[in-house]
């Protein structure tokens, strides 16, 4: 049976126009998928995880349930983490639970944890990806190559559909792609930047100098890359610009970003702006905007001391946690290496698949696939919160919004 439409769940675009051919509980077949969500749809039956798991003993969900909430109640310094692969939902039952329980919440290290309490401090815009696509003529691409991350960004939204204003599509767009290393992105990009790795705030700032009249203080051979950039740039009336996770190489990412954002804020005197945070994970940008919403952070969180707290691989080389549930995240691969051994045997997981983490957890209880069998809300990577709809009946596992539900209840 073919089922047309539906939201794929490969990456943070969630794209809603691709078709699959089902057959048996399984995909066979998808339409207008990419590779990244081929591989998500067609391979979701493969290394799953079939029943939970107690010490890697089979049993059922009942007294998985009961087991990880006994360890959660005993323990004196719990964690919860993740939420990148889950519904929004999931995220708010997990916040509520480590409310509950005075535990820290973390989750994966990502560039919307970092953009979006600086954006709404700064009151920089951020337009849907489809005004971008009928509207913007000058695309920013800034420490990702979307060609590997998010293989649809151009060619559906960013770079060559044609739109109500931009009517021409590529040939009415101009694109910059700015990063420490080269990309496949560049190769679509007119203007193609490779900049010292951390030197992303002097490069942003040059940008704004020469737009306001300025000149920069930079290399003779960057100088003169940024001044072609900017002649083009000044004849542009809407700036979309992407920000990637290679900015959160920087040991300063924070003051990175920020640096790009205050140049932004002065560009937006002349230009329509538009920035967004390329969300690594289905639903990161979901994940960082619940917790900015929930406590106006995005870092690390101590529940019981009501402040923000340190990440989870510094809590951990410190002793200062003594067991994790990991929601639908691979933590263990997450973390330094020294860190994700200490944790072995003192975690609990949900789980899609079967994982490293879920190998070295004490408790397991595996769930409904996200987007295929279990539906939900989802934030895009551009903060439009989409709907996802089951298409796959599975009555064997719960969905982790029931698992969570069932956790909290019972504490």
């Amino acid at each position: 049976m073919m089922i047309e439409n539906i939201v794929c769940t490969g990456c943070s675009l969630l794209c809603n126009d691709v078709d699959v051919e089902v057959q048996a509980s399984s995909i066979k077949r998808t339409r207008g998928a990419c590779s990244h969500g081929d591989s998500r749809l067609k391979g979701f039956q493969q290394n799953r995880l079939r029943r939970p798991l107690i010490d890697g003993t089979p049993t059922d969900i009942d007294k998985a349930i009961e087991a990880t909430t006994e360890r959660l109640k005993s323990a004196k310094a719990p964690l919860i983490y993740g939420g990148e692969c889950s519904s929004n939902r999931t995220i708010e039952l997990a916040l509520k639970l480590a409310e509950r329980l005075e535990a820290y919440y973390d989750a994966p290290p990502s560039i919307c944890r970092v953009v979006i309490p600086i954006q709404e401090e700064l009151e920089i815009k951020s337009f849907s990806l489809d005004e971008v696509l009928d509207e913007a003529d000058f695309i920013i691409y800034w420490g990702v190559s979307a060609a590997d991350t998010h293989l649809r960004h151009a060619s559906r939204y960013a770079v060559m559909p044609r739109g109500s204003v931009v009517k021409m599509g590529r040939e009415s767009r101009i694109v910059a792609t700015i990063d420490a290393r080269e990309s496949m992105t560049m190769k679509i990009s007119q203007h193609k930047i490779l900049i010292d790795p951390c030197f992303d705030t002097r490069i942003a700032k040059a940008i704004a100098d020469l737009v306001d009249g300025y000149s920069p203080s930079l290399d003779d051979v960057t100088a003169r890359q940024i001044a072609i950039l900017v002649s083009d740039l000044k004849r542009a009336s809407f700036v979309a610009l992407f920000l990637g996770s290679n900015i959160l190489r920087c040991n300063y990412c924070g003051e990175t970003v920020r640096g790009i954002l205050e140049s932004v804020r002065r560009l937006s005197a002349r230009y329509k702006c538009s920035v967004h945070p390329m969300a690594e994970n289905v639903n990161s940008y979901g994940q960082a905007k619940i917790m900015w919403k929930t406590l106006k952070t995005c870092s690390p969180y101590s529940f019981k001391e009501k402040k923000s707290a340190e990440p989870l691989h510094v809590l951990v080389a410190r002793q200062a946690i003594d067991f994790v549930l990991a929601i639908n995240s691979d933590v263990l691969t997450q973390i330094p290496l020294e860190a994700s051994r200490s944790l072995r045997m003192k975690l609990a997981c949900t789980t899609e698949l079967r994982s490293i983490t879920q190998e070295n957890s004490v408790i397991a209880m595996p769930i409904k696939i996200l987007g295929v069998e279990a539906g939900g809300v989802v934030t895009r990577t551009d903060g439009v919160n989409v709907d996802l709809k089951p298409f796959i009946t599975n009555d064997e596992v719960p969905s982790e919004e029931e698992v969570l539900s069932r956790l909290l209840a019972s504490i």
